[in-house]
């Protein structure tokens, strides 16, 4: 995935940097220090920094990237196959 050029912005790192400035837990487990900025609404679907960050630990920040990417890939996935059975008249994908 590329970065989005606005993540070098001077803007950006100075909020980043003020989210992170008081040594913050985990928005998410409640329990880790955060060490990054996490988005609260995915920049695939529109969100953007701007929107809300909101303070993460590595683990929790990775886990939430991976289940919505996963689930991204299963809705795909599901409409490629319903879109292919309606093509070949039927509810599962031929193989």
């Amino acid at each position: 995935m590329t970065k989005n050029p606005e993540y070098n912005s001077k803007e950006y790192k100075e909020a980043r940097a003020a989210l992170l400035r008081d040594h913050p837990v985990c928005h998410w487990c409640r329990k880790a220090p955060a060490t990054e900025a996490d988005h609260l609404i995915e920049t695939d679907r529109g969100g953007t920094w701007r929107d809300g960050l909101v303070p993460s630990c590595k683990p929790c920040n990775a886990r939430r990237g991976a289940t919505y990417e996963n689930r991204e890939r299963a809705r795909k996935l599901k409409n490629r196959d319903e879109a292919l059975g309606a093509v070949f008249g039927s509810t599962e994908a031929k193989t």
